[in-house]
């Protein structure tokens, strides 16, 4: 059984721009937080098993568990539950600036580890990834990823090194031999390519970068720009067992590549030959022809922070590229539209019910960072999961930029829209989705952060979108999209947040035990949807 205690470490590095944060009082007022519209009649079959003792209600999270250490903020790192060091208890492992902080279930820090290179923007990456039977860590901070064992030691052959900043990290199986890859895609405006492979041991996996080693295939019409934020999915989109590469970059352009580097050859109708090269206007028959007649009027996708992944979503067996960017008019002149749900193939053919994308068109706040506050702009991530077995194939959840959270069904149908805030400075990066009830059927967790302090807050929905909690969150928040795992062991859920401010003494990581919960259904339960960071749901 968990504890209520805060326990404090103490370090001596500064924040990736050196500075530090204020603590305030714990709370959301009214402006920032306010409850949620309800959204529709929840599902009532269960999506997945129950557990052993099921519930009709969702307890209130409780705190149980808070962790401290200094004053190191965190950036769009999700926390990770494992036993890396194989002693039968699972670890909480959480990035906050450019250290990854290590604790045990008691909240007892058992080891750090501080890159010298600067800020962790994703999410660490936990799996078996030499195929040794043991649980390695990799992280990537700046323009270097690291791999550490379950000890906090390095792993041989890192750091890798590449282009900076790699603000996405993710693993899978490449190549078919037994250890896993790691793939990162870089950040700034102009790259030469938009993805690098690494061997767990530092090498090079044969044909990456995809442009550079001549492998994609493309001509020149492949048209590259950075990847902002998680811009990556990794996972099977041919059905040869090897996983293949999403990412999405900062332009109307999406880059789909095989195991092997090459880029997927484009859908017949589009007038390119590689994926790279179509052009993600909202209109098909517009996106086939490859340019707008009206650039002013002609909405196209901007996927400068998609966070992307790749599920089976109407379930016929062929995996689908699922992604929510911004939208713009294809002039640039008009960037606050809103935000769009893609579903394509892997040749960026447009599935049925997504031949024009799902736009939720309201704008509030979320395209842009808030200046000088290191407070970023939203992630446009999607989550993928089945909460409603009697609708058709998966549902897809995201946020928009007017403050709602929308569910989305596998035909392109608009099952529910719920308000989460109406202030235009309260953003959320995300949603966690796991059953807190035993019962099967699936509830939504996110947590919400503003420049502004007391304005966020941790909110539990139902599979309608209904409000079932609403917890305040002190100071600017929790970026971080929450993780929900059994961090003791007891079979009970906990929900981990990572707050965006710490400082001597003060919380960093809040740790909320759900009473009667069960890890007998976790589709999504974390940021980027498992530990393995890849946005794959198999």
């Amino acid at each position: 059984m968990l504890v209520v205690l805060t326990i404090a470490c103490r370090g001596d590095d500064l924040g990736d721009d050196g500075a530090a944060t204020d603590a305030a009082s714990t709370g959301a007022n009214d402006e920032g937080a306010d409850a949620a519209e309800t959204g529709a009649p929840p599902p009532t079959a269960p999506a997945c098993d129950p557990g052993d003792e099921p519930s009709a209600t969702v307890a209130e999270p409780t705190l149980v568990l808070t962790l401290a250490h200094r004053w190191r903020e965190a950036w769009l790192a999700s926390p990770a539950v494992a036993d890396v060091d194989d002693d039968g208890e699972r670890e909480i492992i959480v990035p906050r600036a450019d250290m990854l902080i290590v604790w045990g279930p008691d909240g007892t820090v058992e080891w750090t580890f501080e890159t010298g290179a600067g800020r962790i923007w994703a999410s660490p990456v936990v799996g078996d990834l030499d195929a040794d039977g043991a649980l390695e860590i990799a992280i990537a901070s700046r323009d270097q990823v690291f791999v550490l064992e379950g000890d906090g030691s390095l792993h041989p052959g890192s750091p890798m090194i590449w282009e900076d900043e790699l603000r996405s990290l993710a693993a899978g199986q490449l190549d078919g031999d037994a250890p896993l890859e790691l793939v990162v895609a870089p950040a700034h405006g102009g790259p030469t390519d938009v993805l690098m492979a690494f061997d767990v041991d530092g090498g090079v996996v044969p044909g990456f970068p995809p442009l550079g080693s001549g492998s994609a295939g493309c001509d020149d019409a492949c048209y590259l720009a950075g990847c902002f934020d998680q811009n990556l999915a990794v996972g099977d989109l041919d059905g040869d067992g090897l996983a293949d590469l999403v990412a999405p970059h900062d332009n109307a352009y999406a880059s789909i590549h095989r195991s092997t580097g090459e880029a997927f050859d484009a859908a017949a109708g589009y007038p390119v030959l590689k994926t790279p090269g179509v052009r993600y206007l909202h209109d098909l028959a517009l996106a086939q022809q490859g340019w707008a007649d009206d650039e002013e009027a002609a909405d196209q996708a901007h996927f400068t922070n998609t966070a992307p992944a790749i599920a089976d979503v109407d379930g016929d067996g062929t995996p689908e590229v699922v992604m929510v960017g911004s939208v713009q008019n294809a002039a640039q002149s008009d960037r606050e539209r809103g935000v769009a749900l893609w579903v394509v193939g892997a040749d960026a053919s447009r599935r049925p019910g997504f031949e024009a994308p799902f736009h939720a068109p309201g704008y509030r706040a979320g395209l842009w960072d808030f200046d000088g506050t290191n407070v970023v702009g939203a992630t446009n991530q999607v989550s993928v999961a089945d909460l409603d077995p009697e609708q058709s194939g998966l549902e897809l959840v995201f946020a928009d930029f007017d403050g709602n959270v929308h569910a989305v069904s596998s035909s392109g149908q608009g099952l529910w829209t719920t308000s989460f805030t109406t202030s235009d400075d309260v953003l959320t990066a995300g949603i966690a989705i796991a059953d807190l009830s035993a019962d099967g059927i699936p509830e939504l967790v996110f947590n919400t952060y503003s420049p502004t302090e007391d304005r966020s807050a941790l909110f539990v929905l139902d599979a309608g979108g209904n409000v079932l909690h609403q917890l305040p969150l002190p100071r600017r928040g929790a970026m971080p999209v929450p993780t929900i795992a059994d961090v003791d062991g007891d079979g009970t859920l906990e929900i981990l947040v990572s707050l965006k401010d710490a400082e001597d003494g003060v919380e960093s990581v809040r740790v909320y035990t759900v009473p009667g919960s069960q890890d007998n259904c976790l589709p999504w339960p974390t940021g980027r949807g498992n530990l393995l960071r890849n946005g794959w749901v198999p």
